[in-house]
């Protein structure tokens, strides 16, 4: 008779191959949803941005203040005074003169200051709610 069957041993260890790689398959498949709604969403890349550029405008300021509506925060950098604030659908740079859009398509926005902490919370259209809290010295001359 022929020798060379099909074992239980070998069914066992298919069986076990099939379900590692079934578990690796849900893994990537779970990661990318994640990454589709977090790191490649437009809103998320706009918010990024946003922060990014305030950060550079906030490293080296003489005078910081905020409205009481807590709309507008204003600024002194080298001669520059700027005006950030909400306006409308968006947060906007007021300077010389001019308007520079910062951030566009928001519903809510508000500052912060207190203690050397400047907070701004936004809410996006989609309902996403984001915070980010800047350390600002301000830096007396």
């Amino acid at each position: 008779m022929n020798e060379q069957g099909y074992t239980l041993l070998e069914a066992l260890f298919q069986l076990v191959v099939f379900v590692l790689i079934a578990h690796l398959v849900v893994f990537i498949m779970l990661w990318f949803a994640e990454m589709k709604t977090t790191v490649l969403s437009d809103e998320q890349s706009k918010w990024e941005l946003f922060v990014y550029d305030l950060n550079m405008y906030l490293k080296e300021i003489s005078s910081l203040t905020i409205r009481q509506d807590q709309k507008r925060i204003t600024f002194q950098e080298a001669d520059t005074i700027h005006n950030i604030d909400c306006y409308s659908n968006l947060i906007r740079d007021q300077v010389n003169g001019g308007h520079v859009p910062m951030l566009i398509g928001i519903n809510k926005c508000q500052f912060q200051y207190e203690k050397d902490m400047l907070t701004i919370a936004v809410e996006l259209p989609s309902g996403i709610k984001k915070e980010r809290t800047f350390y600002v010295p301000v830096i007396e001359k």
